[in-house]
């Protein structure tokens, strides 16, 4: 069956965060991976230049991003990731936003039309390159115990009015109230899910994985990681991890279910 993908142009926002010793490497990285892998729908790239410390450094960093076309914002470094992409959300016009943060890596040609493709389906309300079952709640008792299925918040895409509405007036003064939002209990993915749509994974190979897949992606966590998408820190992490690290790793984030046989509970 033909799958249609989003009819209007999308937004791809990325996050240029000013405040990162290792800023211009992680630009490069994703500059380099945005012209080697051609999007395969129709869009606009949005930099988001948030925290930059002196005028010369965003000078620098917007000498960086140069060529390849980008309307720009400005914010400061207040509200973590979250807080530049709402405000991000606030400005643009478009109605589906696709974000990437500072240390995302596109991987795959066609890596925008994938996504695109699975978020038009029914009853889908957010797609994502990688998502956890991983809890916090040993950090903060407000945190779902394992299972806590959530997207990672490092790329995915939703339309933007559902962002907003879901979002509201949410403040993210401490780095826990942007854990909150990616994985706690009033977290993005749990209010998409309330609101009766789905959320699921998107691998390399343009499939979309609803959360009982998620461990036998080969997305996050798990094996070589050779269906992932758009890759960041964590996801080299784990690459580079000796093995011992690996497996607690793929513990901590997938538990018993990277065993087909055991289903999550409804």
């Amino acid at each position: 069956m033909f799958l249609r993908a989003i009819d209007e142009p999308i937004a791809v926002v990325y996050l240029a965060r000013g405040a990162d010793d290792d800023r211009s490497f992680a630009f490069n990285r994703f500059l380099a991976s945005y012209r080697a892998c051609p999007a395969g729908h129709k869009h606009k790239l949005y930099i988001v230049y948030k925290g930059f410390s002196s005028q010369v450094a965003l000078d620098n960093a917007r000498e960086q991003f140069a060529g390849v076309g980008a309307a720009t914002i400005e914010t400061t470094d207040d509200g973590f990731d979250i807080g530049a992409y709402l405000a991000a959300a606030d400005t643009i016009s478009e109605d589906v936003i696709c974000f990437l943060n500072t240390n995302s890596e596109i991987l795959s040609a066609n890596w925008l039309l994938k996504l695109a493709i699975n978020l038009a389906q029914p009853k889908i309300g957010m797609v994502g390159a990688t998502g956890s079952f991983e809890s916090l709640s040993g950090m903060d008792s407000r945190f779902a115990i394992f299972p806590n299925v959530h997207l990672r918040s490092n790329a995915f895409m939703i339309r933007r009015q559902l962002l907003l509405e879901i979002a509201g007036e949410m403040q993210f003064s401490q780095k826990l109230d942007a854990y909150l939002f990616e994985s706690g209990p009033q977290s993005l993915t749990n209010e998409v899910l309330r609101r009766g749509l789905d959320v699921q994974i998107v691998g390399r190979n343009g499939r979309g994985y609803p959360p009982r897949w998620w461990p036998r992606s080969e997305t996050f966590r798990r094996l070589t990681q050779e269906n992932l998408l758009v890759a960041d820190n964590q996801t080299r992490q784990y690459m580079d991890a000796v093995w011992s690290l690996k497996h607690a790793l793929v513990i901590n984030t997938w538990g018993p279910f990277v065993d087909p046989r055991v289903a999550l509970p409804a």
